[in-house]
C-alpha cells in the first residue's frame, strides 16, 4: 500500500512539473505563426534579397543593419529604392520602412506585417498610414 502511495506521489509531482515548465511562449527569436507551430528565426529574412512569389510588387532587402532596399523592373527600366527600417512593434511583426528615396518612389514611408516566417518565405501586407494593410503577398527567397 505504501508503495503504490508513493507511485502515486511521483506520478502527481511528474504531472505538476510538467504542466508548470510547459511554456506556451515560443523561444527567443521565434514567434507562433497561430496554428501552434513555431515559426523560422525572424533574423532568417535579413541580408538576402526576396521577391515577390506573384511577381508583381518590387524585390526587397533588409539588411541587418537596418537600411532596407527595393527595386523593380517596369518596362525594360529597373527602379530603386533605399530607406531606414526598424521594428516598430516587433512582438506584432510590424516593420517602419522610413526615409524611402530613389526613382519613382511616391512615399516616405511604409509599415509592413510581416507572418508566417519561413527560411524561404513570408507573407507581408503593406501600408502607407500604419492602420490600413493591403492583401498578403508572398515573398520567396532568391537563393532558392
Amino acid at each position: 500500500m505504501k508503495k503504490m502511495k508513493l507511485v502515486s506521489v511521483f506520478v502527481m509531482a511528474l504531472a505538476i512539473f510538467s504542466i508548470t515548465s510547459c511554456d506556451n511562449e515560443p523561444l527567443e527569436g521565434e514567434f507562433s505563426n497561430g496554428s501552434g507551430s513555431s515559426n523560422a528565426n525572424i533574423s532568417s529574412i535579413y541580408d538576402k534579397w526576396w521577391f515577390d512569389s506573384e511577381d508583381f510588387a518590387a524585390d526587397i532587402y533588409f539588411h541587418s543593419n537596418g537600411v532596407y532596399e527595393q527595386k523593380i523592373i517596369l518596362l525594360g527600366v529597373e527602379f530603386e529604392g533605399t530607406g531606414d527600417w526598424y521594428w516598430e512593434d516587433e512582438n506584432a511583426r510590424i516593420m517602419k520602412i522610413e526615409n524611402l528615396t530613389g526613382q519613382g518612389q511616391t512615399a516616405s514611408e511604409a509599415w509592413f506585417k510581416i507572418n508566417n516566417i519561413q527560411n524561404s518565405s513570408f507573407d507581408l501586407k503593406q501600408s502607407t498610414n500604419g492602420v490600413n494593410y493591403s492583401s498578403v503577398v508572398t515573398y520567396l527567397d532568391t537563393d532558392n
